[in-house]
């Protein structure tokens, strides 16, 4: 097996060479999982069958695993084809649409009630910006 030089992407886009570490101590499971590109349940899972070579010491908190060489095999990219595959593309097309048009429909109802509360608060506006006039006015002004 041939010897990689695994390195961790930080947010900040530098990328740090874990080779000094796995030389003195080793990778947690954590950088293991994150160099690989797999979960932490996976590394141990692949410790426990004996394709990760890991070494077990006395942490800050206890035993703690602590990955030796990580296989080649393990750091290659797994390439996953998100098209969707002619036979599920019709069907993905429909419920595609018919999501498009529940919500369609769920927005419209919003729409409808926003509509309704601007029309009360408009003839509420109306109202009080009016100058006070007797009730019998407003009657004959409407019929009128």
């Amino acid at each position: 097996m041939k010897s990689i030089r695994p390195t961790i992407d930080t947010n900040s886009g530098l990328s740090i060479d874990l080779s000094s570490l796995m030389a003195n101590q080793g990778l947690t499971i954590a950088q293991a999982a994150k160099t690989t590109g797999l979960s932490p349940r996976t590394i141990r899972r692949h410790i426990k069958n004996g394709t990760v070579h890991a070494e077990l010491i006395t942490g800050k908190h206890g035993k703690e695993f602590r990955v030796v060489h990580i296989p080649e095999e393990l750091t290659r990219q797994k390439t996953i084809d998100k098209q969707p595959t002619i036979d599920k593309q019709p069907t993905l097309s429909i419920d595609i649409i018919r999501e498009l048009q529940e919500r369609n429909l769920q927005l419209a109802a919003q729409l409808g009630v926003a509509t309704e509360r601007i029309r009360t608060l408009e003839n509420q506006f109306k109202l009080l910006t009016t100058g006070k006039q007797p009730w019998w006015r407003r009657i004959f002004k409407r019929r009128g």
